[in-house]
């Protein structure tokens, strides 16, 4: 064990990726939809090996990853927070907050009974409340106080040493809160809220998967129909809106002709159409027999990803854009909303920064990416001039302090960064012609920003766990536990209370808007499984976008009160 442990102190970036390594296998164990995921699992992995090894890594490689991470989910929440800022949203807006207060209230309560130092405090919020990135904020504002650097480096190898222990039950007690308890505080039937609420949001609108790509194809016809012929192409279109009818191709003799909507159509002619599959039934009577012509049928096709920027399409709904002609010929294969697939069905409203993943012929598609928004053109460039500007800015804005009654004020170098990320995501949402981080981009910064942040810290942690221990004992943990449980459980319970007595909203769309508002997947993943819908997605963005920032700020607000009340 000597030579395992001289062996991996002599390679520290050996003990780095392998904490990733057998972290990310860790974070792939569950038991009926609980674990504790790659960044848990990383640090975990990392506490052991640090104990093992003591590998020594420079701090300029957590903060710069970490740094990377904050500027990424910035940029990816950017157009939710922005948009999420308006009238219909303020239920939504209103539970995020009473979510976050009520967490950083818990964190100072418990900090205050159990007397914890500022590292606890900020390991305690992170883990209770499932927010990692407010683990690193944390740590940023304990390095910038005026206090001993041995006492520093105290706090912060006590900061994921709580987190690591309570973060387990933080994401096991919200997935059993969102399943169990919070329906019962509501006497609530989840499966019976889903089927009520999807019927009340589809009451009034258009009918079936208007725009969806689901059950579309293309089929050639031969015109014979009396009635068609001398007919534009537009009011064949027009005749199966409901379908999505569209003339992809028309063939008069050996030649085939200019598409346009006052094309008139002649007997004989050979025409492709596109539509979804129920039209092709009538298609026969309507416009005359099939025909087979692999040749004329080899129509290209194009998939793109759509951002939703335009103010004429930013709050319709997925039937109203299906149903504008410039939308014609263009088959919806996915929305996405920041990280999470919202649900395709007609009456789901579309907001800006909304991702349509879609498909149809190349003209139909750029047609409809200039009315929609744009189309990412290259998902495989990032613009890097424009992310190592942002984060330079970040930690230049960091810099700035003001002072007002003795008590100095300011962002922080990592609070800069998120708040220049965010506005960085926003405009690129409104302008798209400079800033591109494709959607791919943003994952792979976010995870690896975070997994190697979490990586080194729990490396550095390690020696300080053993230590820890023999210093304080079982009856330390346990304390360090049951507060991590009681920051859990109160924003929860406070939460669902004045959601449904005060602000009235849905069973259904508390719960999901608990999940967004501390910031946890897995916790949206359990409720569509105990609800067997995806509906609950639609009151999670608001609240995930919002609950991003603000439990990522409380990481130096809460260091700042704990500071104060020692002091």
């Amino acid at each position: 064990m000597d030579q395992l442990a001289a062996f991996l102190h002599e390679f520290p970036a050996l003990c780095l990726f392998l904490s990733i390594l057998l972290g990310t296998i860790i974070g792939r164990f569950h038991f009926k939809g609980v674990g504790f995921g790659a960044v848990v699992g990383t640090l975990i992995a990392g506490i052991v090996i640090g104990i093992l090894a003591r590998p020594d890594l420079p701090d300029l490689l957590r903060w710069a990853f970490f740094y990377l991470f904050l500027f990424s989910i910035g940029y990816s929440v950017g157009p939710q927070f922005f948009g999420s800022l308006k009238k219909e949203a303020l239920p939504q807006i209103a539970l995020a907050l009473i979510v976050a207060v009520s967490g950083l209230a818990a964190v100072i309560g418990v900090t205050a009974i159990f007397d914890f130092d500022e590292g606890l405090a900020v390991g305690v919020l992170s883990g209770g409340m499932t927010q990692s990135a407010a683990l690193g904020t944390g740590l940023s504002a304990i390095a910038e106080l005026p206090i001993a650097d041995d006492s520093k480096a105290a706090l912060i190898a006590n900061a994921p040493l709580a987190d690591a222990i309570t973060y387990g039950f933080g994401d096991l007690g919200l997935i059993l809160f969102l399943t169990w308890l919070g329906p019962k505080i509501m006497r609530a039937d989840l499966r019976g809220e889903a089927k009520e609420l999807e019927k009340k949001l589809s009451g009034g609108k258009v009918g079936g998967e208007v725009l969806s790509g689901a059950h579309y194809g293309f089929r050639a016809y031969r015109v014979e129909n009396a009635q068609l012929a001398g007919s534009a192409v537009a009011a064949l279109e027009e005749r199966y809106a409901q379908a999505r009818l569209s003339v992809q191709r028309i063939q008069r003799g050996e030649q085939l002709l200019t598409l346009g909507p006052e094309r008139k159509l002649q007997p004989g002619d050979r025409i492709v159409v596109s539509a979804r599959r129920l039209a092709f039934a009538d298609a026969e009577r309507v416009i005359g027999p099939e025909v087979d012509d692999p040749a004329l049928l080899s129509v290209p096709v194009k998939t793109a990803a759509i951002v939703i920027t335009s103010r004429e399409a930013n709050g319709k709904t997925i039937a109203e854009l299906g149903l504008d002609p410039r939308t014609r010929g263009v088959y919806l294969e996915s929305l996405q909303r920041g990280t999470e697939l919202m649900p395709r069905e007609p009456w789901t409203v579309v907001e800006q920064g909304d991702i349509l993943h879609a498909g149809g012929a190349p003209d139909d598609v750029e047609r409809a990416g200039k009315f929609i928004g744009f189309i990412e053109h290259d998902l495989s460039r990032t613009d890097l001039t424009f992310l190592a500007a942002g984060i330079c800015s970040g930690i230049l804005l960091g810099l700035l302090r003001l002072s007002a009654g003795g008590i100095t004020l300011g962002l922080g170098t990592a609070g800069s960064i998120l708040v220049i990320g965010l506005v960085a995501g926003w405009a690129r949402s409104r302008y798209p012609v400079f800033g591109a981080i494709p959607e791919p981009a943003q994952r792979l910064l976010m995870d690896l920003g975070l997994i190697v942040f979490i990586a080194v810290v729990g490396l550095h942690a390690g020696p300080h766990a053993v230590e820890a221990y023999h210093q304080s004992g079982g009856p330390f943990f346990a304390k360090i536990f049951v507060a991590g449980l009681v920051v859990t459980i109160v924003p929860l319970a406070v939460g669902t209370l004045a959601a449904r007595y005060v602000l009235k909203m849905s069973p259904l769309m508390i719960l999901g808007g608990l999940a967004g508002a501390q910031t946890c997947t897995p916790g949206l993943n359990a409720l569509r499984e105990a609800t067997g819908s995806n509906i609950s997605t639609l009151a999670y963005t608001v609240p995930y976008a919002i609950g991003n920032i603000l439990l990522t700020i409380w990481g130096p607000v809460v260091v700042a009160v704990v500071h104060a009340m020692r002091t």
